[in-house]
């Protein structure tokens, strides 16, 4: 009887046979007669020779059975041996007792587990333990394996096909491992799999139609791999699906029915090249609390129907190629809390107002939608929103004043709109406020409404009508503040000192003045500094050395004067390309650099993006040699200032440079070798200036146009300017020896029309100034015979004069009067 209530996929095979055995007996005994009664009882049955025979064969299929267990348990020790083999880094140490001398101990070896009352592996749970190395095939034999979890690992090579073998397999979890390779078809043999994660990986190939037929998977997440083709129609037989994460890949085609899916909570596939229209059948989905279909080629209409969808949480349709306008229908979505239709091309019209009645809602992002236009509708002013963008649309008018009771916004994106008009006064109740971007409009007025903002982190105030000074409240965990292109005036308020995270500070194009503030010096965090198109004067002072992590300073056009500090190499963010302590810290923003004379836009500050521009200032002195230490720069433009000397040969040691103008300068001497080996240079100006001799030869230099070098003595010469003449060959000496030789010698060098100026220009001051001297002489004579007749004077006189640049008379007289 108790043979027949077990279940079979629960019992063993040892057991099987042993009720098989105990059912025999208790037959064959049923059926026997004992011929002695004179024997006790107990002892005519124990050596019934039925009964004997009988448990004979029982102990021998017991026996049998013992054996396929022990090579079963066997087998499966055997395979973990396999894989413990194929890992070759294991820096935690976590299979240190997987050893064959404790096999008979494997329920107790590091991630495994075992079957309740025997040695046999049913899971293998080995995640996040920094192994290295390859999935053994072997793993195929534990064929009692139902979980196998080796994710977030460094495992290279292929999943193995033998995984195919694993019937029982519930759980296959592999994410975030470098795998490649195609996902094995195989493992649609594994009927009973519930869980697929294979995300993170390296894989490519296709995505089985064999996977339709795992009628038990209710999770499958293949994201950020390589996997192409197109998603396959048969998943929509997987009707116990809960939910799809396939984003991040290169899929094509059309979205699959998934109708039948009825228990999808997730449907996830951005970020691929899927094509077509989104289903309308997606709103029979009633359980959808997620879904993701943002940077794809879809090109339909935003379906009403999935306003029918009652438990969509989450919405994010960006970055397509959508038209028509926002259904009103999406206002039914009462559990929705994110709606993000950024960039979604061409959609048109402007936010219903029905969107005020998604009472959860609290992320709305319709940015990138350059046909969207209006206003704001009233309604969101009921909406608990911590987000609102409308970046790059065509709203304008005045920004409404119920913005300002939005109070619990944190994030708030108005820019690149048709804005116009002061801020509403309101703005400064939005204490909770972290981010303000209110760029690229039309506002007008001053930041006396900013002045309650203490928790902002970024400002964004760019291309406006901006006006009045910058003295405001600024939050001490401010970290950008960008405030170009306006019309702000006055000098750097000294509220700014307590802004020491700032990471940006862009108040290029205003109307500032003024030396630069000592506490800039304790920015420690500071990696871009654009002061450019100002009316900044003074020295660049020393203390610029400590911003240690500075990869763009723009201090062009302004009215800086004197030399620049010597210790370049202090600047450490323009030294070391991709410094660790910078990379991974990807600072967003929009700057305006100058490129070959044209100003563009970097919008993604990196620690690859370095860029020292100081022209058109009133720098002097010579160009530090240390420069060269600045080995990572890509953007150097001194131009425009009276920088003397020689080009310093340790420029061409800063292999990532891509512009170097140093044109409008007085730098002399020759063009050093050393910048021929600049590989990466892209544009280069060294024009106006008194360099000379032969044009380094070098692959790099000669790709380009005379007008590099022009407006400088004639003897500058090789390509691109005409080929060198012996006599353009001698008339460079060192420097050094230059210093040495008399001006004599250098004019003897350089004879030419410098020597014909010179000598006339001496000869025409010469007979001016004799000219000039003769007529005050004359005209000094003339007063002293006008003086001695008018007064009597009976003594001589002398007149004298100085030789100054105003020479002045002096009279000496010494006189005798009769008082007769």
């Amino acid at each position: 009887m108790v043979c027949y209530e077990m279940e079979a996929t629960q019992m063993s095979r040892g057991m099987l046979l042993l009720c098989l055995a105990l059912a025999l007996a208790l037959t064959t005994t049923t059926a026997l007669t004992i011929p002695n009664t004179s024997y006790p009882h107990h002892v005519s049955a124990l050596h019934s020779p039925p009964m004997d025979g009988t448990f004979s064969v029982v102990k021998q299929r017991m026996l049998l059975d013992q054996a396929d267990e022990d090579a079963f348990e066997k087998r499966d020790v055997e395979a973990l041996l396999s894989f413990r083999n194929g890992i070759t880094a294991d820096p935690m140490q976590s299979l240190s007792n997987w050893t064959s001398t404790s096999s008979r101990n494997v329920c107790s070896w590091y991630g495994v587990w075992c079957r309740k009352h025997t040695r046999r592996v049913v899971a293998v749970i080995l995640p996040q333990l920094g192994f290295e190395g390859t999935i053994s095939p072997f793993i195929g034999n534990l064929s009692l394996l139902a979980n196998l979890n080796l994710s977030s690992n460094s495992l290279m090579g292929r999943i193995p096909p033998q995984l195919g073998q694993l019937k029982a397999l519930r759980v296959l979890d592999l994410k975030e491992n470098h795998l490649l390779g195609s996902i094995p078809t195989s493992l649609a043999n594994c009927t009973h799999l519930q869980w697929i994660r294979l995300s993170k990986n390296n894989l490519t190939g296709s995505i089985a139609k064999e996977f339709g037929g795992l009628t038990n998977l209710q999770h499958l997440r293949l994201s950020y791999n390589g996997l192409s083709g197109s998603i396959p129609n048969s998943l929509g037989k997987c009707t116990s699906l809960l939910d799809l994460v396939l984003g991040n890949n290169n899929l094509s085609g059309s979205i699959p029915p998934l109708s039948n899916c009825s228990d999808l909570s997730i449907i996830d596939l951005p970020h691929n090249s899927l094509t077509g229209g989104i289903p309308s059948e997606l709103g029979r989905l009633e359980k959808l609390q997620s879904l993701g279909l943002h940077s794809n080629r879809l090109g339909s209409q935003i379906p009403a129907a999935l306003g029918n969808c009652s438990s969509l949480e989450v919405l994010f349709l960006g970055d397509n190629l959508l038209t028509g306008n926002i259904p009103p229908e999406l206002g039914n979505l009462k559990q929705l809390v994110q709606l993000s239709l950024y960039g979604s091309g061409n959609l048109t019209g402007s936010i219903p107002a029905e969107i005020g009645n998604c009472s959860n809602l609290v992320w709305l992002d319709v940015g990138c939608n350059q046909r969207m236009n209006g206003s704001l509708p009233l309604s969101i002013s009921k909406l608990p929103l911590t987000t609102l963008s409308l970046i790059k649309n065509n709203f304008g008018g005045r920004i409404p004043e119920f913005i300002s009771n939005l109070t619990q916004l944190t994030y708030l994106d108005l820019a690149i709109n048709k804005y116009t008009g002061p801020i509403p006064n309101g703005i400064g109740n939005l204490s909770e406020l972290t981010y303000l971007n209110l760029g690229g409009n039309s506002l007008t007025g001053t930041l006396k409404h900013f002045t309650r903002l203490t928790s902002l982190k970024k400002l964004k105030l760019s291309d406006n009508f901006f006006h009045g000074n910058l003295d405001m409240i600024y939050s001490s965990s401010m970290e950008v503040l960008s405030a170009h292109s306006n019309k702000f005036s006055g000098t750097l308020p000294a509220s700014l000192a307590n802004c020491k995270e700032l990471q940006l500070l862009d108040f290029r194009r205003n109307n500032l003045k003024g030396e630069l503030p000592w506490y800039l010096a304790n920015f420690q965090k500071l990696r871009v500094l654009s002061l450019g198109y100002n009316e900044f004067h003074g020295i660049v002072p020393a203390w610029m050395v400590n911003l240690t992590n500075l990869q763009v300073l723009d201090l062009s056009n302004n009215r800086f004067d004197g030399r620049i500090f010597s210790n370049l190499e202090n600047l450490k963010g323009f030294g070391v390309l991709g410094d660790p302590q910078l990379s991974g810290n990807t600072l967003y923003e929009e700057i305006p650099i100058v490129i070959k004379g044209k100003e563009y836009r970097v919008e993604y500050v990196l620690t690859s993006n370095t860029v020292l521009d100081l022209s058109s200032n009133h720098l002097s002195g010579q160009i530090p040699e240390s420069i060269g230490n600045l080995s990572s720069l890509r953007l150097l433009n001194l131009s425009g200032n009276y920088f003397e000397g020689v080009i310093p040969a340790s420029l061409g040691q800063i292999w990532t440079l891509e512009q170097l103008d140093l044109s409008k300068n007085e730098l002399r001497g020759r063009i050093p070798e050393e910048l021929s080996v600049l590989y990466l240079l892209a544009y280069l100006d060294l024009s106006s200036n008194s360099l000379c001799g032969q044009i380094p030869r070098g692959t790099q230099l000669q790709s380009f146009s005379a007008e590099s070098f022009q407006k400088n003595p004639p003897c500058l010469c090789g390509e691109p300017l005409p080929n060198c003449s012996p006599k353009n060959n001698a008339s460079v000496v060192p420097s050094a020896l230059a210093k040495a030789k008399s001006i004599w010698t250098i004019i003897d060098e350089n004879v030419s029309m410098i020597a014909v100026g010179l000598g006339f220009g001496i000869a025409f001051g010469g007979t001016t100034a004799v000219i000039i001297w003769w007529d005050r002489l004359w005209l000094c004579r003339r007063l002293l015979k006008m003086i001695r007749g008018f007064h009597g004077v009976v003594e001589s006189q002398t007149c004298s004069w100085s030789l100054d640049y105003n020479p002045c008379f002096t009279f000496h007289s010494s006189t005798s009067t009769s008082t007769g």
